[in-house]
């Protein structure tokens, strides 16, 4: 459903992609792992059609993102995104968040759109909260709020961007939750994220990435368990490590 061929991306002199290839199919999870600073999120950029790229191509059910065409909007319609922040209209209720899109992009009867949203708000978990404003929900609240509005678009795939490093800890499990449930209901998912057990749990393959290259790719839980790669393996340990401090 998503096929990324040579990938390359720079900002200015700096390379930041390099030659990526990826193949996403449908009801596939994939996630993205690899330090700060590797190309992850620029990556899924490219992939909506938020970054433009220097060469190759990006292709969703066959059809060529390119930033500058005039089926950008459908595309990202079709491919949605999560960001790290939430990214919510302060102004709108959490249930007119979900709404916006399908009215103001899809032109769809706000009637529809709101029986829809309101669904999708108990969808995960919010049917309680659905008048109150995003500075009134916590981050996980709101977290979720940006998944029920990016299903209220209806797409194909959902592309999440480190969806869980604004959150407090004892807030992570709630939004790992509705992915999770995504996941089990079939939706294709591209996933930057450092859950590694997440990762290990839902993901079909995960690829790792060091200095804009997948150096490693595959099954999770081989390569969450027996990486191979040198970089892998270090940064695993080093995860791993981290992990164990924090803990203690």
């Amino acid at each position: 459903m998503i096929e990324i061929k040579g990938i390359h991306k720079r900002y200015g002199n700096v390379p930041v992609l390099e030659g990526i290839d990826l193949q996403v199919k449908s009801g596939e999870v994939v996630c993205l792992i690899g330090p700060s600073g590797s190309g992850k999120s620029t990556l899924l950029r490219c992939i909506n059609g938020l970054e433009s790229y220097d060469q190759g191509d990006v292709l969703i059910s066959n059809e060529r993102v390119d930033r500058n065409a005039r089926s950008i909007h459908d595309i990202r319609s079709r491919v949605a995104m999560v960001f790290q922040r939430f990214n919510l209209f302060p102004h709108r209720t959490a249930l007119e968040n979900v709404m916006e899109g399908p009215i103001y992009v899809k032109k769809e009867n706000p009637q529809a759109a709101r029986r829809n949203a309101e669904a999708l708000m108990e969808k995960v978990g919010l049917s309680h909260r659905m008048n109150a404003y995003p500075d009134e929900l916590s981050g996980g609240q709101q977290q979720r709020v940006a998944i029920a509005r990016a299903l209220a678009m209806n797409p194909q795939a959902i592309l999440f961007d480190e969806p869980t490093s604004a959150l407090d800890p004892e807030l992570v499990g709630e939004v790992l939750a509705v992915m999770r449930n995504l996941a089990n209901e079939g939706m294709t998912m591209i996933v930057v994220t450092h859950e590694m057990a997440f990762a290990r749990d839902v993901a079909d393959k995960v690829c790792f990435l060091h200095s804009g290259k997948i150096v490693e790719s595959g099954p999770a839980g081989e390569v969450l368990s027996t990486p191979t790669h040198p970089r892998t393996q270090d940064f695993l340990r080093r995860l791993l490590n981290h992990s164990a401090e924090v803990q203690a």
